[in-house]
């Protein structure tokens, strides 16, 4: 193992709540005609590409662009970054892979500005070696940014550890193995009912 790669939000960081918080307000903002969604609901309907997920709980961008929806989500999540923490183990696994002399990498859809802003508050950004994210706040698939990266990388040293089925998928398409901690924005069933390599906190992990 040389490499360990992860997903940020829902892996790294615990923001499921904030997240759901700001789609719901968002929801009301726009004047979606449904309940707000619960916990469990969210971590059921969670889904990629985002555009679709916003479909599935109502957006019909009629009077309203998937560009206007994104940037108010987007603005209300910044506005509740105290928050969303670290999950519980993420730090002490990042130790331990530097003590192994592997190298820890993000690979996320995330903002790549904010994103890095984010390590800096939480006071992690220390335990990176390469930081990977997207220029614009739609998240479009990690996928490309995934296989540049890989390039010039030897697939049996690396591993993906992610939240979410997407993380799964880009795993695949990069040609590694990938391990999914159920905490984060997709249900354990949900998971385990496309996917067997799944554990419930990220100190299971094995590499």
């Amino acid at each position: 193992m040389k490499y360990v790669v992860f997903d940020f939000n829902g892996t790294i960081l615990d923001d499921v709540d904030v997240c759901l918080r700001a789609l719901n307000q968002c929801i009301e903002h726009f004047g979606i005609k449904r309940n707000p969604l619960d916990r469990d609901e969210y971590l059921h309907v969670f889904d990629f590409p985002v555009k679709s997920y916003y479909e599935k709980v109502g957006f019909d961008w009629k009077g309203y662009s998937f560009e206007e929806v994104s940037a108010y989500w987007f603005d209300l999540y910044c506005s509740l970054k105290d928050e969303y923490k670290v999950h519980d183990g993420v730090i002490e696994i990042l130790k331990k892979n530097r003590e192994k002399g592997y190298q820890n990498i993000i690979l996320s859809a995330s903002s790549l500005n904010e994103m890095k802003k984010q390590l800096r508050d939480l006071k992690i950004e220390e335990y990176f070696d390469e930081v990977l994210g997207i220029d614009n706040i739609y998240a479009a698939s990690k996928i490309d940014i995934g296989l540049e990266w890989m390039k010039d990388k030897n697939p049996l040293e690396c591993i993906l550890i992610g939240d979410s089925l997407h993380d799964m998928e880009v795993a695949r398409k990069m040609n590694i193995d990938c391990i999914l901690v159920a905490k984060g924005h997709q249900a354990k069933d949900v998971l385990q009912n496309k996917y067997d390599k799944v554990v419930d906190d990220i100190r299971q992990v094995e590499l």
